[in-house]
């Protein structure tokens, strides 16, 4: 029964998953000079990087919400997407910059180089190793010379999440980086990265860290610094004692 109701659940995700990529593509080729420029890099890279729907999200999310400063974290066709929107939002009188972080120096002279002209203004490629950092008890990596800006967008896609000391699985750490050193309010996407979703769903919570099946991205904020989990022994005890089982197995939560 159980496998039945997942087939079913399963055939169900991939028919909605179809139908959010033609939504996508569709509404991208409603903008006539952004879908020329889309296929324009599609023919120079042979690969997106991105999934149609992700480039559909992340154009409408920075033309709606007007950013001024985008931490992009892994550049590509996304960088791209955006950075038309800025064009956009610019001539509407709301001027925005991508900050573009990449590791690998390959990677960041073909995002630089697959860059249109008339676009580059909007966008600081910047090169820097991946570092390890902490936060309670989670490890994560992260870029470790992002430029010190009011971020107000953030698009996690990147680095490896690996780290460098032993090659663990971790997860991106940049975004609580960000945002417990800033006072700004943070929005920031999570493309299919789910390890990152799973912490940022642990210390801010589901109503902060809303991950989209259909769209596999996570949806983060707004939040500050003061919405991060902190940990202590006394408010793990009093979660532990409201979800306590007098018989069986009891799972502790952190919040």
């Amino acid at each position: 029964m159980l496998n039945f109701i997942y087939s079913i659940k399963l055939k169900l995700l991939k028919i909605a998953r179809r139908i959010a990529r033609r939504i996508a593509i569709n509404s991208l080729k409603a903008n006539k000079g952004l879908w020329s420029e889309l296929k324009n890099y599609q023919a120079k890279s042979k690969s997106t990087g991105c999934s149609w729907s992700d480039l559909w999200i992340l154009y409408k999310t920075v033309r709606e919400r007007k950013p001024k400063d985008i931490l992009e974290l892994g550049p590509g066709v996304s960088t791209l997407v955006m950075s038309y929107a800025l064009m956009e939002n610019e001539k509407e009188g709301f001027p925005g910059k991508i900050t573009a972080m990449e590791e690998l120096e390959k990677y960041l002279n073909m995002a630089t180089s697959l860059q249109p002209d008339f676009l580059s203004k909007y966008v600081n490629f910047v090169l820097s190793p991946r570092i390890e950092d902490t936060f309670e008890l989670f490890r994560g990596v992260r870029y470790q010379d992002v430029p010190d800006l009011p971020y107000d967008f953030i698009f996690v896609d990147g680095p490896h999440h690996h780290a460098p000391s032993d090659d663990a699985f971790v997860f991106d750490f940049d975004l609580i980086h960000i945002i417990k050193n800033t006072t700004n309010s943070i929005y920031a996407i999570i493309d299919y990265r789910l390890t990152t979703s799973y912490v940022f769903q642990t210390i801010l919570g589901l109503d902060k860290a809303k991950f989209n099946s259909v769209l596999e991205l996570c949806f983060v904020g707004p939040c500050s610094k003061d919405d991060l989990l902190q940990l202590n022994l006394e408010d793990i005890s009093k979660t532990l004692l409201r979800e306590a089982r007098l018989f069986g197995n009891t799972k502790i939560k952190l919040k």
